[in-house]
């Protein structure tokens, strides 16, 4: 476990024979609201969804579904335990909820009021009366922890054993539980006394979280790059009873995840494609509640047949693919197209390695079987934003769906605006500012096309270019007679003296080179010569659309 921390953020690695496996991120600026307890109030009951919106005292109300309210807390008409969310929530109602998921995109945070107080060994559970073991301990010993916990567990309180208790032996489980009751008792009394929405209870800081929910004796080593962070995780260790004191300070030239090639693995992490040994690679794409994954073959062509190839590269695509939805904690429904195979056991085959694969997740999920289309379906818990969304944001030039209009498109939007400018307005002449690429299209080599614009609207027609637009960019700059577009649109007058770039050889002249000045061409007469730098020319000429310059001796 790498944990490296700043004012501003804190970054959590975890590596597995060196390979990064899993990452976490705590900003300042957007911290996780999983496991904060909140005493909430109701602001909307929403019949047709069955749903309420929460107000916790945060930026947007949260969403409680009814299937996330229990029936048996202090509400309304508890005896007949209603099933309509209408009859069990009232607007303006205190209640005490916990966040499972975290605000994304447009939607708040996702509550429920079955509260849970996770420990190192155990969850607590009030409001319950069950009791309960992971999963993923079994045999005998899945039988002794469930005795344990039905001899230790006090009445009205559920209990969960988790995976970390599979050694712990009594007493830590008691001491454990002693822990959960007093934090309990301190949220009781809290809300007893809170009487609008406010944080009752925090989760506790992400280091401290992941000790608790995935440290076991597995880990060989913890490095940290701050004193503060080792005394945290040492402490916590202390407290668990952990005997591990493998925690070291990070000392050396380049900073803690650049030495582990940590850097490298998280913008791996943000791109489309990822690469498979044999040379095939999968495709991820993310929507707004789903994600695809495509694979293919690639440069891969080896082996006897294309069913050889074929299944070599779905087993490869099957390790991938589990690997990066831990790396990148895609969560929601996942449909992944693997390469269509004909063969019913090499289908069983890449289902089985991904189930193996997955056994490693922490993360709760669940996979079908191969469609009739030959998809495999599958949910991922989703709790967080990913690192997509942690590092990312929406594109404003494409919006989000990962393409931008071409060069080509925009030209004829813009002529289409022009045209219609032309038609709406009175005025004889205008100034339009374009991004430089697109005006130099809309120009044309020579003014060929801005002419022939000109011809059709029966207007008179200026054409600035300016770096700093995008693409898509239309400002109508200036509007009036002729004369005063004239005047408004040249950037300089004849006698002029510039400091320029020479930028590139004029075609026409191969003496000659080019510079320009707001979408204005200006053509240096023996420039050619001093491509790249910067030189002293005086303005001989102007037309509309060009200048004539000389070198300044």
């Amino acid at each position: 476990m790498l944990v490296s921390s700043d004012k501003n953020e804190t970054r959590v690695a975890i590596l597995e024979s060196g390979q990064v496996v899993q990452l976490y991120f705590d900003r300042k600026a957007k911290k996780s609201l999983v496991g904060n307890i909140y005493m909430g109030k109701v602001k909307n009951v929403l019949p047709s969804l069955d749903a309420a919106f929460v107000d916790i005292g945060v930026d947007r109300n949260a969403f409680l579904y009814i299937n996330e309210i229990d029936m048996d807390m202090d509400i309304d008409d508890r005896e007949v335990k209603p099933k309509k969310i209408q009859h069990v929530l009232k607007p303006k109602q205190m209640i005490l909820v916990q966040v499972t998921k975290d605000p994304m995109k447009s939607k708040g945070a996702r509550l429920t009021t079955y509260i849970s107080l996770p420990g190192r060994y155990m969850v607590l559970a009030p409001f319950n009366d069950g009791v309960g073991v992971s999963r993923k301990i079994s045999g005998d010993r899945r039988d002794q922890l469930r005795e344990i916990a039905q001899e230790i567990k006090p009445k009205a309180f559920g209990l969960i054993v988790r995976t970390a208790a599979k050694d712990a032996n009594k007493h830590q489980l008691k001491k454990d539980l002693k822990a959960l009751l007093k934090t309990w008792g301190q949220i009781e009394r809290k809300a007893s006394r809170t009487n609008k929405p406010s944080l009752v209870s925090e989760e506790q800081s992400m280091v401290v979280k992941l000790l608790r929910d995935t440290f076991s004796e597995d880990f060989t080593t913890i490095v940290v790059d701050k004193k503060p962070t080792k005394r945290e995780v040492h402490n916590y260790l202390k407290k668990i009873g952990s005997k591990f004191n493998n925690v070291k300070v990070h000392h050396g030239p380049d900073e803690l995840f650049e030495s582990f090639n940590v850097n490298e693995a998280i913008e791996s992490a943000l791109d489309r494609k990822v690469w498979l040994k044999s040379g095939g690679f999968i495709v991820i794409d993310y929507g707004e509640g789903l994600t695809s994954i495509d694979v293919n073959t690639g440069k891969y062509t080896s082996g006897k047949n294309s069913s050889q190839t074929i299944l070599r590269t779905n087993l490869e695509a099957a390790e991938a693919i589990s690997s990066q939805l831990r790396l990148r904690d895609i969560g929601g429904i996942i449909v992944i197209d693997f390469i269509d195979m004909v063969s019913e056991k090499d289908r069983r085959k890449v289902l089985s390695r991904f189930n193996r694969c997955l056994e490693m997740d922490r993360t709760r999920n669940e996979v079908l079987d191969f469609s009739k289309f030959g998809l495999v379906q599958m949910t991922r818990k989703n709790v967080s934003d990913g690192i997509l969304g942690t590092m990312c944001k929406v594109c404003p030039q494409c919006n989000g769906i990962g393409y931008v209009k071409s060069e080509e498109t925009i030209m004829l939007e813009t002529e289409r605006k022009i045209r219609r400018l032309a038609k709406e307005s009175k005025s004889k002449a205008f100034l339009v500012k374009l991004n430089p690429t697109i005006a130099a299209l809309i120009i044309g080599q020579g003014g060929k096309n801005l002419k022939h614009l000109e011809r059709t609207t029966k207007k008179y027609i200026a054409i600035h270019g300016d770096d700093s637009l995008s693409m898509d960019a239309f400002i109508l700059e200036a509007e009036g007679s002729k004369e005063e577009i004239k005047k408004a649109a040249k950037p300089f007058h004849i006698g002029d003296v510039l400091d320029l770039v020479v930028e590139e050889p004029y075609m026409h002249n191969r003496n000659d080179a080019l510079s320009r000045v707001e979408g204005y061409v200006v053509q240096i007469i023996g420039g050619k010569k001093y491509m790249g730098k910067r030189v002293k020319v005086e303005i001989k000429s102007i037309s509309k659309t060009s200048a004539v310059a000389s070198i300044v001796k």
